[in-house]
């Protein structure tokens, strides 16, 4: 059943047409003929709107199939992607939980830190004139996990920390923002767990040589 306010939609719907139509280009001009009149001069009845408003907008095209999600090849093809570039921004493999693609172009990649205890999350959406590219979503999405998961961490005020001492054994300790502690800090080494100080061993011990050449030169430098 078409009601008051349906017609009187239709007609501001018919007026707003026709401000913005040529008459040689109307598709109702015969219409307009019979009324011996163009819709322009219609009066407009406030508050109803028009059926534009009403219309949906189109369903943009998906960018991705989600049911290539289910097919074994892809899933190895995109857990290949997802090891190769785990492994190009320094994370382990062991961290690699999932990755998800969407029909909008988005793509998730989950990263369990060491101790189960912490899942990071990284994102990466294909920009709406692009084609969709895994290898390019995952390669973005991991960088940002690794730049999360390589993030120093710094013990607050009364913290228990582990660090990696000169001869190259971990300790733990409180920060009480002691020359020592406050010398970790500015160096990278101190670390929420015992593995995390292991497997950093090395990169550390490079940072202390090369913290040492730097406060030398100082030294020498300030007493010129």
């Amino acid at each position: 059943m078409i009601d008051d306010k349906m017609a009187k939609m239709a007609v501001n719907t018919l007026k707003a047409y026709c401000d913005r139509k040529k008459c040689s280009d109307c598709a109702v001009s015969k219409t307009c003929d019979l009324a011996h009149d163009t819709f322009q001069y219609f009066a407009k009845y406030p508050l109803v709107g028009e059926f534009e408003n009403t219309q949906k907008p189109p369903q943009k095209t998906p960018k991705f199939d989600a049911t290539l999600s289910d097919n074994p090849c892809f899933r190895d093809y995109i857990n290949g992607i997802l090891e190769l570039e785990a492994e190009r921004a320094g994370i382990s493999h062991r961290g690699l939980d999932k990755v998800k693609c969407y029909p909008n172009g988005t793509i998730k990649v989950w990263y369990k830190s060491e101790d189960d205890e912490t899942v990071y999350k990284g994102k990466a959406k294909c920009h709406p004139r692009d084609a969709f590219n895994p290898e390019i979503g995952i390669k973005l999405a991991v960088q940002r996990i690794a730049e999360k998961v390589n993030k120093p961490f710094v013990p607050t005020d009364g913290e228990t920390y582990f660090y990696v001492d000169d001869e190259d054994t971990i300790y733990s300790t409180i920060n009480h923002n002691t020359n020592r502690d406050i010398l970790n800090i500015a160096v990278g080494n101190c670390f929420n767990n015992y593995e995390r100080a292991l497997s950093n061993k090395d990169a550390i011990t490079k940072h202390i040589e090369r913290a040492a050449e730097l406060l030398e030169k100082l030294r020498d430098e300030g007493e010129k």
